[in-house]
């Protein structure tokens, strides 16, 4: 089998080598390296404006934003800093429109791991690159009705924002450059490098809410060292960076006095039970390590080592006095349970570039990525447990903290990278050839909690209810052995990239690539992109491409046991690998690669060097889209007795997702008033589910997908610099969303209107300090309050959406201090 398996990647890599070596042995006709006679397509001198050379969708080296073939955003630590944000997500929310980070409460592991999604398509579909070397996936899969349910995303809030230099954002589809899960799109991490005197600084910030609680407070900074040669010269830099942060949690909830749980009934005067419902509490402490070193003139050694832990303090529902789910003589008033969630996080990459002394640019890397989540239960009990232990006096046993098992991804990728610039005779300009290989192994591991987390006998009889007595450690049940295991595939892919200035007008690149899975068979993907400068200030761009999406391994083998609320009731739902015995009883199939189709049309304008404007329209298609299933009923013999609904993954239909995003840029020179600079960016964005091929995806669960993020954001921000100061006004509007039900009239559906935020700051530099202070969402603006026949987001007295693109805390105030040196 391996031997078949290898012969089958063979025969696929020759092909694209054959193109490759093509096209090499034809340029070659001409590989002198005097000037072309052309001229690169690209703005006159005059008309450029933000020429900051790329490195994300391209392999030439001096493409800059204005003349790349896709639509891509750079985004400065200016720009990241310029809110009260502490982490890399929150802080993109806030500045790019076809990107949403929303903030879900009670969700379980998620409240620790928040998905992050481009164009309304799933995070799952979005590619995460530092330093262009592909960043690794979470372990912990999205099970609830909130947005990104059923993906396993990347955690972006892993990477200290001290040590980012700038993120540029391809939103593209780029599978053919750069491998499965770019259908969406690329977010790219460029990490600070070298150590010169001046980049060094160390900030210290606090905040807290306009209500009074999630205050927090921070210390990060990033510090270069020189590292010095033999003869004391310095031919390599190391920079350290940092972050430590301590954030409280926020509680929204209707009712927030929790000693009204000492009451007859558990109620406030209004009737309405104590619940926490909102942000978690979080510690985080984050380091990165990143090092570069001249082995020779033409030889670089270079890596980095991220080490990233959070522990996060979240909670479920409220359990009354008497509920039944209670014991009494462990919780007279009822109880809170709190998942404590322990995210250890590192990836390493360690790797070797160089030029050769006929013109190669060559790379070889290795790559580790690690994230492993730890679920400890506390304020609980199992009240299975505890009846099948009682004693002559009606006193049972129970724990009230429980290690409930933990997840556990791990990638190791394995990379080479060669390209070249050639000057064939009949183009007026190099054609940049560039072509390479991968190797990827990827591993899921699922441990199980300790055995009280998980006791369940299906003969107790729960005598409140009269039905069998729920297992496991409340809020989320542990994981059994039975569920635990180690899980693992490996994949193989080669590329092939071309890209040139055809003539003076006309740009092209075109891209082909081949991946071979382990456990999901081969796949191959293309992309073409041209560019036409049709004056000195207009340009055209388009692409078309296909691309792919391996169901990752945590879709493929997660499975679990949760608490969810249904109609306002608690239930037990299971999620089961797609192997198992209850989901192929209930329909389940293996998984198969998702596909794709991309199309983009875009235009540049810069007729001034102060002003720029980009208009670039897009549709993807998403075939056998990997969706997360409909809860099932299940009955007491198919799950022997422990949960009510059952969930799994399937290939389940046919997306279109089709929109368009608009930037205009506009600098100012006031003179002796300072610069000005000022921006409006917008995205309109609409997904359709053309076809659904499983009937367990219903009309809730759709809409998750083509309703529940904004089809429309906008963002107006305007910064001005002046002597000392620097003033910064950031304007969102976050468009209204769906909360769907599966009602087919739509009588349970709930409209949340839309909704302005604005974030204001204000610096003041002296000599090497900055001070500032700032407040987001200055205006104080809450979501639309969620209504009594609002089956998912209603109940116990929860004010809002969990798919509130911008949560639902209100008003913040922050502070920073930092020091430069």
């Amino acid at each position: 089998m391996a031997t078949f398996r290898r012969n089958r990647l063979a025969s696929a890599l020759i092909p694209l080598l054959g193109v490759g070596l093509f096209s090499t042995a034809l340029l070659a006709q001409d590989a002198s390296p005097t000037t072309p006679s052309g001229t690169a397509a690209a703005p006159s001198k005059d008309t450029k404006q933000l020429q900051q050379v790329v490195v994300t969708g391209t392999r030439q080296s001096t493409r800059t934003v204005a003349e790349s073939l896709s639509p891509i955003d750079v985004l400065t630590p200016a720009d990241i800093n310029a809110s009260g944000a502490t982490d890399i997500a929150s802080a993109l929310n806030t500045l790019l429109p076809s990107l949403n980070f929303p903030r879900p409460a009670i969700n379980d592991g998620n409240d620790a791991v928040r998905p992050l999604t481009l164009r309304g398509l799933s995070p799952d579909d979005v590619l995460v690159l530092v330093d262009g070397k592909r960043y690794h996936t979470t372990s912990l899969v999205n099970y609830n009705n909130s947005i990104g349910r059923g993906s396993a995303p990347v955690d972006f809030n892993s990477i200290p924002i001290s040590a980012i230099d700038h993120i540029e954002v391809l939103r593209d589809g780029a599978a053919a450059q750069y491998g499965s899960d770019a259908i969406a799109g690329v977010v790219n991490i460029i990490l600070k490098h070298g150590s010169a005197p001046g980049k060094n600084e160390i900030t210290a910030n606090g905040g807290v809410m306009d209500k009074g609680d999630g205050a927090q407070n921070g210390l990060s900074g990033s510090v270069g060292i020189p590292l010095s040669g033999p003869q004391g010269s310095a031919p390599g830099w190391a920079r350290l960076a940092w972050n430590y942060s301590d954030v409280m949690n926020t509680n929204r909830a209707q009712n927030t006095d929790i000693a009204t749980t000492l009451n007859p009934g558990n109620v406030n005067a209004q009737g309405v039970p104590y619940e926490r419902y909102g942000d978690p509490a979080v510690k985080t402490y984050q380091t990165l390590l990143n090092f570069g070193y001249d082995l020779t003139p033409n030889v670089e050694l270079y890596g980095y080592l991220n080490l990233s832990r959070r522990d996060v303090t979240s909670n479920g529902y409220y359990r009354s006095g008497d509920n039944y789910r209670n014991a009494t003589a462990i919780y007279p008033n009822g109880f809170l349970p709190q998942i404590i969630n322990h995210v250890n996080d590192a990836s390493a990459v360690v790797g070797v570039k160089g030029t050769t002394d006929n013109g190669w640019h060559w790379d070889a890397s290795a790559d580790f990525g690690y994230n492993h989540m730890v679920f400890d239960i506390n304020n609980s009990l199992n009240i299975n447990q505890y009846y099948s232990t009682l004693d002559a006096t009606g006193v049972g046993f129970s724990p009230t903290y429980f290690n409930a098992g933990n997840f556990t991804t791990k990638q190791d990728v394995a990379n080479v990278d060669l390209s070249k610039e050639y000057s064939p005779s009949f183009l007026p300009n190099p054609v940049t050839v560039s072509f390479g290989g991968e190797y990827r192994k990827d591993y899921y591991d699922i441990g199980a909690g300790d055995p009280n987390s998980y006791f369940f006998n299906p003969a107790i009889i729960d005598p409140v209810s009269g039905d069998v007595a729920p297992g496991g450690s409340q809020v989320y049940p542990g994981l059994s052995p039975q569920v635990a295991g180690n899980f693992q595939r490996h994949s193989e892919a080669a590329y092939v990239d071309l890209e040139t200035d055809i003539t003076s007008k006309l740009s092209a690149g075109v891209a082909a690539r081949y991946e071979d899975y382990s456990d999901s068979g081969s796949t191959r993907s293309g992309k073409l992109s041209l560019r036409y400068q049709l004056t000195d200030t207009f340009a055209l761009r388009g692409t078309v491409s296909n691309g792919f999406r391996a169901p990752s391994l945590a879709q493929q083998n997660y499975e679990s046991v949760v608490t969810l609320l249904q109609d306002g009731v608690l239930q037990q739902v299971g999620t089961f690998r797609t192997d198992s015995p209850t989901a192929i009883a209930l329909g389940a199939k293996p998984l198969t690669p998702e596909k794709s189709t991309n199309y983009g049309l875009g235009a540049v304008w810069q007729p001034t060097n102060d002003f720029s404007a980009t208009l670039d329209a897009y549709q993807v298609r998403i075939y056998d889209q990997i969706l997360y299933s409909d809860q099932l009923n299940v009955t007491p013999t198919l799950a022997n007795g422990e949960v009510s609904g059952a969930q799994f993954f399937v290939n389940g239909g046919t997306t279109r997702t089709r929109g368009a995003d608009l930037i205009l840029n506009q600098r100012f020179d006031l003179s002796d008033w300072g610069k000005f600079n000022l921006g409006l960016s917008g995205n309109y964005n609409k997904t359709t589910v053309l076809d659904v091929t499983n009937p367990n995806f219903g009309r809730a669960s759709q809409g998750l997908l083509t309703s529940s993020t904004p089809r429309t954001k906008y963002v107006l921000y305007g910064d001005w610099a002046i002597q000392n100061f620097d003033l910064h006004a950031n304007l969102t509007r976050y468009g209204s969303i769906i909360r769907r039900g599966d009602d087919a009239n739509g009588d349970e559906d709930q409209f949340f209107s839309a909704r302005w935020l604005l974030d204001l700051a204000a610096s003041y530099n002296l000599d090497a300090w900055t001070f500032t202070v700032g407040a987001d969402n200055v205006t104080n603006q809450y979501p639309t309050k969620v209504a009594p026949d609002n089956e998912y987001d209603y109940g116990s007295g929860l004010q809002y959406s969990a798919l509130s693109p911008f949560g639902f805390n209100g008003r913040y105030w922050y502070g920073k201090v930092t020091y430069r040196f």
